[in-house]
């Protein structure tokens, strides 16, 4: 056997590697993500701090797997699992009212940053579903105006793919946030 070709199996190798060790880690961002989420709609914003304080450790494990090899930053499991966070850490920020804020560490392009806000804004909806009993009307409005500006920001670009998908499901959201305004001013007159 030559020797290029010896190398070029184990540099494929090493690459197989970096790439089930990024998805592991991935897996777990997207988990512990959907687990702070699920916290932060039964209003447990410590317990929620906790998680993503783990996820961002998470990350930094991650990045470093990344350095050896840049084009991960775009595997699939990867963007998913950065869009997943960046929904669960706008969703604490918001709950909270913390300054929105990604830690610099953590390696993510404008489009999962992008989805991740649209993807918040369904969690906002179920959050009103929830003040509805409450007739929270107040709340439920800040709720709205902060899906709105959502929309605002995002008609300022073009989107295409995953994006416009993602911006009609932005859309789908404040209509259900009306309809919850609706009812409760029909109901409460």
């Amino acid at each position: 056997m030559n020797n290029l070709f010896k190398k070029s199996i184990q540099e494929y190798q090493k690459g197989r590697d970096l790439v089930y060790e990024l998805k592991k880690h991935s897996d777990r961002i997207r988990t512990k993500s959907k687990k702070a989420i699920a916290l932060l709609r039964r209003d447990n914003l410590r317990e929620s701090q906790e998680v993503i304080e783990e996820i961002e450790n998470i990350f930094k494990t991650a990045n470093k797997l990344i350095q050896k090899n840049l084009d991960l930053v775009n595997a699939g499991f990867y963007k998913e699992a950065v869009e997943e966070y960046i929904e669960a850490k706008v969703f604490y920020d918001f709950l909270s009212q913390s300054p929105e804020k990604i830690p610099d560490f953590i390696k993510v392009k404008p489009e999962e940053i992008i989805g991740g806000f649209c993807d918040f804004t369904g969690e906002l909806v179920r959050k009103a579903i929830t003040l509805a009993g409450s007739k929270n009307f107040e709340k439920i409005l800040d709720y709205k105006e902060t899906v709105e500006k959502v929309i605002e920001e995002m008609t300022k670009i073009g989107l295409e793919g995953k994006l416009r998908q993602k911006y009609d499901e932005v859309e789908r959201n404040l209509r259900k946030i009306e309809d919850i305004l609706y009812d409760l001013r029909v109901r409460g007159s």
